[in-house]
Parts: structure tokens; sequence; C-alpha cells
């Protein structure tokens, strides 16, 4: 037992101690070359990759700047179309404008004929109502002297 004890230690002594192997130049080389060769195959699909997506966004720019162009002079021609709305409205503002200025002198210059015309026959009603008082005062005094003269005779006779 004894014997197996110590061939188990001597084992596991003899399974820690390190490997002293060096390695070679020429090695340190090939496992270099091997190393980038396996990243180059690693790295040209994602190369590719980028440059697809260096063209596609190539490409997406240059739409976009068409696409700003496109709207850009569709809002011109939106904005010429809002100035030519302006324009006719302004337009039939002024035509409206007129047209109840004619309304106007149609209604107003009638409506001051006739307020003119009802002022001067009021006037002349009035003055014709004033000689008419004026002369019914006249009559009346006539007729109260008639009255008198007629009493004067009658009492003289």
């Amino acid at each position: 037992m004894k014997s197996s004890v110590a061939l188990s230690i001597l084992f596991c002594a003899i399974v820690q101690f390190p490997v002293f192997a060096e390695l070679t130049p020429q090695d340190l080389d090939k496992i270099r070359s091997i190393v980038t060769e396996e990243i180059q195959k690693e790295i040209r699909p994602i190369k590719a990759g980028i440059a697809t997506l260096k063209i596609d966004m190539a490409v997406m720019k240059t739409e976009v700047a068409n696409l700003k162009e496109s709207v850009n002079d569709r809002f011109d021609n939106v904005n010429g179309k809002f100035d030519d709305v302006n324009r006719k409205f302004d337009d039939v503002q002024k035509n409206f404008d007129r047209l109840n200025n004619i309304i106007i002198a149609c209604i107003g210059i009638p409506l001051a004929i006739l307020a003119v015309a009802a002022t001067l026959w009021s006037l002349s009603a009035n003055r014709r109502s004033g000689r008419d008082r004026e002369q019914e005062r006249i009559n009346q005094e006539l007729r109260e002297e008639i009255e008198t003269l007629k009493q004067q005779q009658t009492i003289r006779p």
C-alpha cells in the first residue's frame, strides 16, 4: 500500500510538471498564416456585405435627394396654385365690391330722391296748410263782421 501511495504521488508529480516545449519561428508563422486565412474567410462576406450596404446607402441618398427635389417642386406648384387662387379671390372681391356699390347706388339714389320729394311735398303742404288757416281765419273774421253788420241792420231798420 505504501508503494501504491508512493506511486500515486509520483504519478501526480509527473503530471503536475509542465512540458517544456518551445515553438519554432516556422511553427509560429504557420499558426499565423492559418489564423490569417481563417480570419480572411470570415471577413470576406462581411466586407462584401459592407460594400453592398455602402452601395445601397448611396442609392438611398440619391433617392432621398430626388424625393426632396420632387417634393419641393410639388410644393412650389401648390404655392403657385394658391397664389392663383388668391388672385382670383381678390378679383371676385373687387367684383363683389363693385356690384355692392352699384346696388347701393340703385337703391340709395332713388331713395334720396324720394326723401327730397317727400320733404318738399311736406313743406309745400305745410305752407298751403298755413295759408289755408290764414284764409280760414280771415274768412271767419269776415263772417263775424258780416254777422255783426246784419245784426246792426236788423236793429236799425
